[in-house]
């Protein structure tokens, strides 16, 4: 089957207005925004929310952390095993069926701590550059977003 190729105008209108090229770029510049204030503490921005999701919950597992985090498995092995090897979290053993705990080890609690200052003054700078109801809102968008592809997978 022989399709013609996109035209220009085609291909900038996908350029432009294509959902998944804008949140990347997006992501990708908030991720350096976050990173550049989180580097005093040694802690980036995909790290933070993997330490401050084990930090709030009783019983951390790698399920629950992949759930949370919407991660595939080999994703969070790897970020898991560098935070495990930089000292900041212990990977405890499973037990037949029931998954193995994963707890934040005082060095762990320390780092979380500085970069939860460090992400204080990230997040409080783009609130002032956007204001805190444009924040909430797109925070508010991605939730239904990522909410509605979840229903779509399952339907």
């Amino acid at each position: 089957m022989s399709r013609k190729a996109p035209t220009r105008e085609e291909c900038l209108v996908m350029a432009r207005s294509c959902l998944s090229a804008s949140l990347r770029k997006t992501e990708r510049m908030v991720t350096r925004h976050y990173d550049e204030h989180l580097a005093p503490s040694g802690i980036s921005a995909v790290q933070l929310p993997i330490l401050a999701i084990i930090a709030a919950a009783p019983d951390a597992s790698f399920r629950l952390l992949a759930e949370q985090l919407d991660l595939d498995r080999s994703t969070l092995s790897r970020n898991l095993g560098l935070l495990e090897r930089r000292g900041l979290l212990t990977l405890g053993p499973s037990s037949g069926p029931k998954p193995g705990l994963i707890e934040l080890t005082a060095q762990g609690r320390a780092a979380l701590r500085h970069a939860h200052e460090c992400w204080t003054e990230a997040h409080a700078t783009l609130e002032a550059t956007l204001s805190q109801n444009t924040v909430a809102d797109g925070l508010a968008f991605l939730k239904t977003l990522r909410r509605q592809l979840r229903n779509r997978e399952e339907s």
